[in-house]
């Protein structure tokens, strides 16, 4: 009679569509219990020529590292299988890379997976996408990667856990538990390398699998099995709101730059709240370096400044900016940012809050002619900012960009109750400024017309007055 392992196994392949050029498996094989698995039920059912081993080593635990990758290598060896082995200092990557360890080596191992892939198709002039990649993940990694995403906040789309496929990849063991796997071995009497570093509770991964699941079995002995079926319903019903999710994207979503994405928050009010929500989570993810850490506590932020009052701004993970201007709602990276200042060696500060929220007192000051804050802080009313923006042709939230001055940059002056228009260049030249410095002036702008010369003076054309409804305090420092 089979075991349970090799039964799961034959139902998944044989669910796996064969191209014209036969199946070919590149297997990530690291010598523990799963994948050592993995690696023999696929030289039950493939030829060895099908198969390639490959075998990452992190460089993290010495010489226990390079024990693992002469076990696997003799294992292939043994069976005539293809063997590599591709070494990285992975606390290096890490750290260069702003990663955990464990976020940095499940990257490379793709990325080195998908590349050995590519290349072997390029080498036998497979059809694209005919090489596969099998890995290891089983029933209880699914469940850990359920609840890890759970306690991270991360949505129903973390909560879907980990798929049978994705792409090329593709996951034999992912309804198999430890048991089967285990028991499978010791039935064929396989040996295995075992990972000091499983038990090592300070990952998060490793609590979750050697004190939270054990006590989850505790209450109800099927516990993971249980959390692996509510996920696949869950990933059904992510699916399902990712395509109105997408149709809600085009109606409501632009981007006229990379690093950039416009929300008509005209359009985005009538959104169902679950829709809404799952679209700026999709938005920041696709702004996110490596689309990890991004959460529901993120996307509520976006919403929050969506649903309130005209000029607001938001700072989110990763230096994503969130300005909401008017009808818009402008999300951007660093990159993007910097690129729309033309000022990186700047930074800018920019703050917003109702006139109605300040005491009599405040706002008498701030309307008061001498009152202006120092030369590098200055206080701005934001409609007229977005007039400003609209006879300039600005559309992009917040209008406003801190850059060197241009040619045709003017800016307006009112002098004997009558309000007038000056050429930056002239305004400078009246200063009598050294041509270096004229160089190295900086502006506040909407468009060509300059609200600021920064450390110099303020032009009238956006200064507060006793109908200023929304106020920017705007502060530039070196």
């Amino acid at each position: 009679m089979k075991a349970g392992a090799e039964v799961i196994f034959k139902k998944y392949m044989d669910g796996i569509p064969v191209s014209d050029a036969g199946m070919h498996l590149i297997a990530g094989v690291s010598g523990g219990a799963d994948s050592i698995c993995l690696l023999f039920l696929l030289l039950e059912r493939f030829d060895v020529s099908d198969i390639r081993v490959i075998h990452i080593n992190h460089m993290i635990r010495g010489n226990e590292a390079d024990e693992d990758s002469l076990f696997v290598e003799n294992i292939c060896k043994e069976h005539g299988v293809s063997f590599k082995e591709i070494k990285k200092d992975i606390p290096a990557y890490a750290s260069e890379n702003g990663l955990s360890e464990e976020e940095a080596g499940r990257r490379f191992r793709y990325e080195c997976f998908e590349s050995e892939a590519l290349a072997w198709e390029k080498e036998c002039s497979y059809p694209e996408g005919s090489v596969r990649i099998a890995v290891a993940h089983h029933l209880e990694d699914n469940a850990e990667t359920v609840l890890f995403n759970l306690f991270r906040g991360t949505g129903i789309k973390g909560l879907g856990g980990i798929g049978s496929e994705r792409g090329r990849i593709i996951r034999p063991l992912i309804d198999m538990s430890r048991k089967d796997i285990e028991d499978y071995l010791a039935e064929k009497g396989i040996a295995f390398r075992t990972d000091r570093t499983n038990s090592d509770n300070s990952y998060a991964r490793n609590r979750i699998r050697n004190v939270i699941i054990p006590e989850a079995c505790r209450i109800c002995s099927a516990a993971p099995e249980h959390i692996s079926d509510a996920s696949r319903k869950l990933r059904d019903i992510s699916d399902y709101l990712g395509e109105r999710v997408a149709e809600a994207k085009q109606s409501t979503v632009s981007s006229d730059a990379p690093g950039t994405y416009r929300v008509d928050r005209k359009a985005f009010d009538t959104l169902p709240d679950i829709i809404a929500s799952l679209l700026i989570l999709e938005l920041l993810t696709d702004l996110t370096p490596h689309k990890k850490d991004i959460g529901e506590v993120h996307a509520d932020a976006v919403i929050s400044l969506l649903k309130g009052g005209v000029g607001k701004h938001a700072d989110l993970p990763y230096g994503i900016k969130a300005d909401v201007s008017g009808d818009v709602l402008l999300l951007r990276t660093p990159d993007a940012a910097e690129k729309r200042t033309g000022a990186g060696d700047v930074f800018v500060s920019a703050v917003y809050f109702r006139a109605e929220d300040l005491s009599a007192d405040e706002r008498k000051a701030m309307t008061d002619p001498t009152f202006a804050g120092d030369g590098y802080t200055k206080y701005f009313d934001c409609d007229k900012i977005s007039s400003i923006a609209s006879l300039e042709g600005v559309s992009d939230p917040p209008y406003f960009e801190i850059r060197k001055r241009r040619e045709g940059d003017h800016m307006m002056i009112s002098a004997g109750g009558r309000a007038a228009t000056k050429k930056i260049g002239d305004y400078l030249t009246d200063l009598k400024l050294a041509p270096d410095e004229k160089e190295n002036i900086l502006v506040c702008a909407v468009g060509s017309e300059v609200l600021w010369v920064i450390g110099r003076r303020m032009a009238d054309s956006a200064k507060l007055d006793d109908t200023t409804v929304n106020i920017m305090r705007l502060e530039v420092k070196e």
